[in-house]
């Protein structure tokens, strides 16, 4: 189910998509760093999860409990 990013979520997930368009095949911890205030992993990783619910970025599974991050087609 794609959800339509709201005023205050798009700003990071953009950035996301941003960045996994940059680095295709990333983990989700660097782009989580990168975009969350201040390195926060917490809240880069929600804002990561939402973009992939919206349809921003695509993931992939891997080995265990890791992704890469495509971008969306």
């Amino acid at each position: 189910m794609n959800r339509k990013p709201t005023p205050a979520s798009a700003p990071r997930m953009f950035a996301a998509a941003e960045y996994v368009a940059a680095n295709p095949g990333c983990p989700i911890l660097p782009v989580a760093e990168h975009i969350g205030p201040n390195g926060s992993r917490r809240y880069g990783y929600a804002a990561v999860h939402r973009a992939i619910a919206a349809g921003l970025i695509r993931a992939e599974a891997g080995a265990g409990n890791r992704y890469a991050l495509y971008p969306a087609n």
